[in-house]
């Protein structure tokens, strides 16, 4: 393929296919990928329609060292995106599907063909890291960080999964308490556990509060197993300890106490919204126990706490008035922290799925606007992620990681399926 050094200087659609073979449509990013261009190369991509926050521009960008920069380098290859829509890439801040039991390659290829490159696992295995080490993590895979073990009170969630998956002879005892998830019921666990969650260099703490409000009618009761998690007390706690180890903290929640209670203590992220499942539990509950009040929007938002939704699971009930309740609360309290603005991500929780369908929930609900919701996707889920990175934005400085889009998602959001171009970190993918 021949250097593009031209000032200033673009080839005709014509020209531009039969010379460099550098534009859209799988046939030729594969003739692209067979060629094994340098991942150095410097790249200009014009007559793109660029997202800004608020609304798509035309603009030229260029890709110099894997960065985004609008100053143009001595030397490039030119890229002709034909009018399309450039966005930053999604990201999934709630999933625990990157790990060794499942088929991580395939796991690996839908994330990028959905354009989703920042994948989040709040509760995961720390011994499947140096096996998924070599799949993850680099220009051309998904970007993942890990909890590693969660935080829970005794016969707390999620004990119940590797008892499960133990029973299936895939995992050992050891797997459980001290490898999926450390038993918490007193500081003076907590003291004496630490050093070995540390030890396994979680990138962020994972905690649980289930039905906090009822912690003292839940812990030793076996009608509540599973269905009760940490002592609201002790979050604080381990919250202190694990900002002092520069670590953040999420906090799995299910009702609008355990919001406040997550808020009290100063998390940095909120794993689900009030009522993801509130028909699933021991015993019924009404749709005002999972209600956010104005006054905790408010705490959330000076706090900057992130909230991840996980609210597609609404759409697998089979119960019409349920699911009607499921809805209803769903709008209720995405409206309240669209109110105060707080910090939305976007996380699934769905092992066999990601964020385009959780997307496509939230849009179908009608409380958010086209922008707001591509905002939260790209932007606030990339950060509460990796929030040291300068991604989620197509800036001046940031990673040159984009997706370009057929159609404006703007005008209709279903066209966020329509990914025609994925660029990682000034690198073109082929699947």
């Amino acid at each position: 393929m021949p250097m593009l050094d031209r000032d200033a200087k673009s080839l005709s659609r014509r020209a531009f296919l039969a010379d460099s073979t550098l534009a859209f449509g799988g046939l030729v990013l594969g003739t692209m990928a067979e060629r094994k261009l340098p991942v150095t190369d410097n790249y200009e991509f014009i007559n793109g329609k660029w997202f800004d926050g608020q609304g798509f521009r035309d603009k030229t960008f260029y890709s110099v060292g894997g960065m985004l920069t609008g100053k143009k380098p001595r030397r490039f290859r030119s890229i002709d995106l034909f009018g399309k829509y450039v966005i930053p890439p999604f990201g999934e801040a709630h999933n625990h599907n990157v790990e060794t039991l499942n088929k991580v390659d395939a796991l690996i290829s839908r994330y990028l063909q959905h354009g989703i490159f920042y994948v989040k696992n709040p509760n995961n295995l720390a011994r499947d890291r140096p096996i998924l080490a070599p799949k993850i993590n680099n220009q051309q895979s998904i970007d993942v960080v890990f909890s590693n073990g969660g935080l829970t009170g005794s016969g707390g969630h999620p004990a119940e999964i590797p008892e499960r998956v133990i029973k299936r002879g895939l995992w050992r005892q050891s797997d459980a308490e001290g490898g999926f998830y450390y038993t918490i019921d007193n500081e003076a666990d907590l003291d004496r556990k630490w050093p070995a969650l540390i030890a396994t260099k979680p990138d962020f703490i994972k905690t649980y509060l289930l039905y906090s409000e009822e912690y003292s009618k839940r812990k030793n009761d076996p009608k509540f197993e599973y269905w009760r998690g940490l002592d609201p007390a002790l979050l604080p706690v381990i919250v202190k300890k694990a900002h002092a180890a520069g670590l953040r903290v999420s906090t799995h929640i299910e009702s609008a106490a355990d919001f406040h209670n997550a808020l009290l203590a100063s998390v940095d992220e909120i794993n689900h919204m009030p009522g993801f499942r509130f028909a699933a539990d021991v015993e019924k509950h009404s749709p005002s126990e999972f209600e956010i009040s104005d006054a905790d929007a408010r705490l959330a938002a000076r706090q900057g706490t992130y909230v991840a939704t996980t609210l597609m699971g609404a759409t697998q009930q089979t119960d019409a008035m349920v699911r009607r309740q499921q809805d209803e609360i769903n709008s209720r309290n995405l409206l309240m922290l669209l109110k105060h603005r707080v910090k939305i991500a976007l996380g699934s929780d769905s092992y066999r799925d990601d964020t385009v369908p959780e997307a496509l929930y939230l849009h179908s609900l009608r409380v958010i606007d086209n922008v707001t919701l591509l905002n939260m996707w790209c932007s606030t889920t990339a950060a509460t992620i990796f929030p040291q990175r300068r991604i989620g934005h197509l800036r001046e400085g940031y990673e040159a990681s984009f997706l370009a889009l057929s159609a404006d998602p703007i005008q209709d959001f279903t066209n966020v399926e329509k990914i025609e171009m994925r660029v990682k970190q000034g690198e073109i993918l082929s699947l």
